[in-house]
């Protein structure tokens, strides 16, 4: 038994042991997401502890009751642990009972075993055979991954998208650990999700590192990184500076001033495209980089965003310059800034208030 547990499972226990340490010492950081690692590794640790059992189990013929009961135990934690990184990618607003429909169909049919052949069943020999259902366990882990798979590329497409393709192959070879568990009955899918899910985890903290806490925007950080690695791809620029913040935490409180600037960036987040990424890059200051857009999608872009904001009950200044071929970024950057800060004049104008009344001085912004 312990030669088994060692030559089979040795990697699964390694990444399982690793990660758990990590996970503890995490503490509660994003304490939500933790809950469905750490998901995903006690699922991984009792597949490691049910294959052990279940191979002693298949030793002794009177044991079969235990063996069926263990063999389903792992066909029900098999798509359990694929769970967990669904989860984790998975947007909040479509987390619900829904994603566990598969599974709940899942445990019903290996529940079967126990009284029909249909899942599985041990002949005479007490040699296990799959039933006509057997493959639903794979194909409910096959159906995660995929979902997996859609929700990676569809919410890490912005900057560097070539890092998300480290995620597609480790959930690709997923797929194909699961294929060779149901053809040849070795568990290497227990290794697989575990090397996927700590390339998740490493993944999903350096992507944080990325995002400004308060509105869920890029950062200027991520800001500086974008310029230099989509420079060849961008074709305009935008600055963008919320009007009347200052006041704003001068009268309400800084919570106010707050709500007004995650306001703000849920309307940024919900007007841009897969060929245009915003940022907060400062306080109050926002900007945007435009991908292979023409002037007139530019300006319709942000006049759009501008709509959005003011239909939220705030006010921004934005201008934006389009990148001719041969010019640096930075000279783009700053001729943006120019033109935020006309619209900004032109505001203080229109409302008649006093322009030394803000708080921003016009530095512009620029990549390292």
């Amino acid at each position: 038994m312990l030669s088994h547990l060692i030559s089979v499972h040795y990697i699964t226990i390694f990444l399982v042991v690793l990660l758990g340490i990590k996970l503890h010492a995490q503490g509660k950081t994003r304490d939500v997401e933790l809950r469905f690692y750490w998901l995903t590794l006690i699922c991984c640790a009792l597949l490691v502890v049910e294959d052990v059992l279940e191979t002693a189990a298949a030793e002794d013929p009177d044991m079969r009751f235990w063996r069926t009961l263990l063999s389903i135990m792992g066909y029900v934690l098999r798509p359990t642990a694929a769970m967990g990184p669904l989860l984790v990618v998975c947007p909040k607003r479509l987390r619900n009972w829904k994603l566990w429909i598969p599974w709940g169909i899942n445990l019903i049919v290996n529940l079967t075993a126990f009284f029909s052949p249909a899942a599985f069943y041990f002949n005479e020999n007490y040699d296990f055979v799959r039933g006509p259902l057997g493959y639903v366990v794979f194909a409910v882990s096959f159906l995660y991954l995929l979902m997996i798979q859609s929700m990676i590329w569809k919410r890490f497409y912005e900057g560097k998208t070539a890092e998300r393709w480290i995620l597609i192959v480790c959930v690709v070879g997923c797929m194909l650990a699961s294929v060779v568990d149901a053809l040849y009955g070795r568990v290497h899918i227990n290794e697989a999700i575990m090397i996927s899910c700590v390339f998740l985890f490493i993944y999903l903290r350096s992507h944080d590192n990325y995002l400004d806490p308060l509105t869920n925007l890029r950062n200027r950080f991520a800001f500086y990184d974008d310029s230099e690695h989509l420079v060849r791809d961008i074709s305009a620029a935008a600055s963008m500076d919320m009007n009347g913040l200052k006041e704003l935490n001068d009268t309400n409180g800084h919570a106010a001033g707050d709500k007004a600037l995650v306001a703000i960036g849920g309307c940024l987040r919900e007007a841009v495209s897969r060929n245009t990424i915003a940022y907060r890059v400062g306080g109050d200051e926002f900007a945007v980089l435009f991908m292979r857009q023409d002037e007139g999608t530019v300006k319709a872009a942000l006049a759009g965003m501008k709509e959005r904001i003011e239909a939220a009950g705030y006010s921004v200044s934005a201008g934006y310059a389009m990148k001719a071929a041969g010019q640096g970024l930075e000279e783009v950057l700053q001729e943006a800034d120019r033109e935020m800060y006309k619209d900004k004049t032109a505001y203080y104008f229109r409302s008649g208030k006093d322009r030394r009344g803000h708080a921003g001085t016009p530095g512009g912004i620029r990549p390292c």
